[in-house]
């Protein structure tokens, strides 16, 4: 688990169709045929298209790229590209992150003349597309190892199989970053595989040769260590707001432009498209809250349906997310447009939605994502017996699980054992994130030494005092917590330790989770 071994990664050809998906790109390449990369509009799938057509290209191949325009298309393929595709000269169509659900556009696109290759990671249905080669570990026939690759991943292990001739070092030093970048994005668990993957793109990630990459890093991150916090919440979002607000090509431009004037340009662009989805988002945060208040009848219900006329579908499952945390509850939010309405939603540990989408598919227009997180299309005038349909097939399901947060501490500490060096020592275990989370603790009958609000009262900062030690502890979107305590109060903290580097001086600080009162001192 320290080690985090290149040695440790699978064989690619352990993937079913992988040997048909390597012959047909060969053949392709000796035929002088065009081949379109056809990928999904978030991180991992602007990852996935950019480590591909990099690939390709450097094989010597015609290719190109397309992203569907989230606004006009929607998620996954559809025939009106098929046919733009087509029309662009393509023999081969290759699906990063996107088209295992496909079936109906597969059959479309071998009617009109077009081979397809799918690479996907989503949950597959019962049927799967009649394609040249469909890649995804999460096939039933499929017996590759490790389940749970990102989109990026599954593309470099085509990558992997189609180039044996390169050591995976050598590979890891062209796509690590990328790849670490749509791993980190996508939530995937840093376990097996992924957790190679990230230690490895996380190495490269400060002298990374991606002119675009690195021109995002210098105006969003300050110069500071790049961790996988720092993709999930600073890198990322800014990749994704191309995607939610207009055009996600622009991310791909960013990854692929070789001009570093060019790159700076794409990349400031970014950080304002990020602000204004911010500004968004706060504005429909506030009317999914609003729209709870205003009808008590869902309020029961163990899965919030939540619809509204005047949102951007680009944004509502960054709300969802957030109603979810905040009730926690399975969520599933609508923008209504007319007749049609497309939703995402997003769950809680141990409740598979996208098993719930399933039970409900016959009043979906279409669906398709994960356990915990989902996108679908539906008529408008079917929200309201959707809404009864999935809480109904949740009764028993979402009961037996407890729909109270809570916080799993790997052990309570004395505040003798917070040091540098001990922080130290656990951040051996990174990279963190799903399945491998950041290391929890707890101190109980600690004091408050001062109490205040930053960041116009979103954020608390303390100073805790226990055993002759202060310790500085910051809570992030904590600030409803200051009107609770007071200096001198004992209290419980649940945290989680990081190093604190403001201008070049050093010091343990802790992150906290959730605090209490101290019941007996």
């Amino acid at each position: 688990f320290l080690a985090r071994d290149l040695s440790t990664m699978h064989d690619p050809f352990l993937m079913k169709d992988m040997d048909k998906a390597t012959e047909r790109i060969h053949l392709a390449k000796k035929n002088n045929e065009k081949i379109t990369i056809y990928g999904d509009y978030d991180v991992d799938g602007i990852t996935s298209i950019a480590i591909l057509y990099k690939y390709l290209k450097n094989m010597g191949i015609d290719v190109g790229y397309y992203v569907p325009d989230r606004m006009v298309e929607g998620y996954g393929v559809n025939k009106d590209a098929l046919d733009k595709i087509k029309a662009s000269g393509t023999k081969l169509i290759i699906t990063v992150d996107t088209g295992i659900t496909a079936v109906e556009e597969a059959d479309y696109a071998k009617s009109i003349g077009l081979d397809f290759i799918v690479t996907d990671h989503h949950e597959c249905k019962e049927q799967i597309p009649d394609v040249y080669a469909a890649i995804d570990p999460k096939r039933k026939d499929c017996d590759y190892p490790f389940k749970s690759l990102a989109g990026v991943g599954v593309v470099f292990k085509l990558i992997q199989a189609l180039d044996s001739s390169r050591s995976i070092n050598t590979l890891m030093d062209e796509y690590a970053d990328l790849m670490c970048l749509g791993t980190v994005a996508d939530i995937s668990p840093l376990i097996d595989e992924n957790r190679v993957i990230v230690t490895e793109g996380l190495k490269r990630f400060k002298t990374t040769k991606n002119i675009g990459l690195k021109a995002l890093i210098d105006v969003s991150t300050n110069g500071k260590a790049i961790t996988t916090s720092t993709i999930g919440y600073t890198i990322a979002p800014r990749i994704n707001a191309s995607g939610r607000l207009g055009c996600a090509s622009t991310s791909v431009e960013l990854f692929l432009t070789e001009n570093a004037e060019k790159a700076a340009e794409l990349a400031n662009s970014l950080c304002h498209e990020n602000t204004l989805r911010q500004q968004t988002e706060q504005k429909m945060f506030k009317e999914a809250l609003e729209y709870i208040e205003q009808h008590p009848e869902i309020k029961d219900d163990d899965i919030l349906v939540i619809p509204h006329e005047n949102w951007h579908h680009g944004i509502v499952g960054i709300v969802s997310s957030k109603i979810t945390e905040k009730y926690y509850k399975p969520s599933i939010l609508f923008a209504v447009d007319g007749d049609s309405a497309k939703g995402s939603g997003r769950s809680i540990a141990g409740f598979n939605l996208f098993g719930a989408l399933e039970n409900c598919s016959d009043l979906l227009e279409k669906f398709g994502g994960h356990e915990l997180a989902a996108g679908l299309t539906i008529k408008s005038g079917n929200i309201e017996e959707f809404r009864r349909k999935i809480n109904s097939y949740s009764k028993g399901k979402i009961r037996d699980l407890a729909l109270i947060p809570t916080i799993s501490l790997d052990a309570q500490i004395k505040v003798t054992y917070i040091t540098m060096d001990t922080v130290n020592d656990i951040n051996k275990l990174q990279p963190f994130g799903v399945n491998n989370p950041t290391p929890a603790f707890s101190v109980r009958n600690i004091k408050i030494h001062r109490i205040s609000v930053m960041s116009e009262g979103k954020h608390l900062r303390m100073t805790l005092y226990k055993d002759g030690k202060y310790l500085d502890a910051v809570g992030f979107g904590m600030g409803d917590y200051y009107s609770l305590f007071e200096e001198g109060d004992f209290v419980d903290v649940a945290f989680a330790l990081d190093i604190n580097d403001y201008k070049g001086f050093q010091n343990v600080q802790l992150i906290l989770k959730d605090m209490k009162k101290t019941e007996v001192k």
